[in-house]
């Protein structure tokens, strides 16, 4: 079983920091405002604040550094796993019917026999070796390139 590690754009790793620092600051800021002797526990409505900001908070510190530390493909030889995080996915390797590199925008592109698909977000290094062993778990699975030029026809028509 090969471990295939999530290709975050810088983007998506940028938001995940900027969500740790809003998970940071919330606890912080609501810290504050509970030892403050004017908010404090005043009423009922600033308890319920409190509790709602410190959850969100918490919840914002547990699931964006898990995103950044454990965002992985497993292919095994019954299913390809995803995990995001502390989300898990699997997807199984019967339901595939077929995997497609699109090289023109360098996505590959995983189709299922109910005619939903995914896309692979790994390193595109990875892809043959991802894509060889998919297919060795399962050979009914078929795998098509599309080159630039198939790609610039289909884009004609």
């Amino acid at each position: 079983m090969k471990t295939y590690t999530f290709k975050l754009s810088k983007l998506a790793f940028a938001g995940c920091i900027g969500g740790i620092l809003l998970g940071m600051g919330g606890i912080a800021f609501t810290v504050y405002r509970m030892m403050s002797p004017s908010i404090g526990f005043s009423s009922a409505q600033i308890i319920i604040q409190h509790v709602v900001i410190l959850i969100a908070s918490l919840l914002a510190l547990v699931l964006f550094p898990s995103i950044l530390i454990h965002s992985v493909y497993k292919v095994t030889d019954k299913e390809i796993i995803l995990w995001f995080g502390i989300i898990k996915s699997s997807f199984a390797l019967k339901d595939i019917e077929s995997v497609h590199l699109f090289t023109k925008t360098n996505k590959l592109v995983v189709y299922f026999k109910d005619e939903k698909y995914t896309v692979i977000v790994v390193k595109p290094e990875w892809y043959n070796e991802f894509v060889k062993e998919i297919c060795a778990a399962n050979k009914d699975i078929r795998y098509d390139v599309s080159t630039t030029d198939t790609d610039d026809k289909d884009d004609l028509s």
